[in-house]
């Protein structure tokens, strides 16, 4: 399964438009999402580099791969995790 970090925030309207969709293809076991709070986490924040949230970043093997930012549609993540 593909791991994704999403770097959210409570307080972040995007990150909250998209969670549902985000929670959807985790249940459906296509992702395996990691909800990380931006505001409690900021080791992982500085370890990144994240400079606004959402940010989903995929990792293979504590790597990362690629990231994308903002809102996004079940669409948009299923094209981020196959892309080569």
């Amino acid at each position: 399964m593909t791991n994704v970090l999403y770097f959210t925030a409570d307080w972040c309207n995007p990150c909250q438009r998209t969670k549902p969709v985000a929670e959807e293809l985790h249940a459906e076991g296509l992702i395996n999402f990691e909800f990380i709070d931006a505001d409690a986490n900021i080791d992982l924040i500085k370890k990144f580099d994240i400079k606004a949230v959402p940010t989903f970043i995929l990792v293979e093997n504590d790597k990362e791969i690629r990231r994308m930012n903002g809102t996004k549609t079940r669409q948009d993540f299923l094209d981020f995790i196959s892309k080569e």
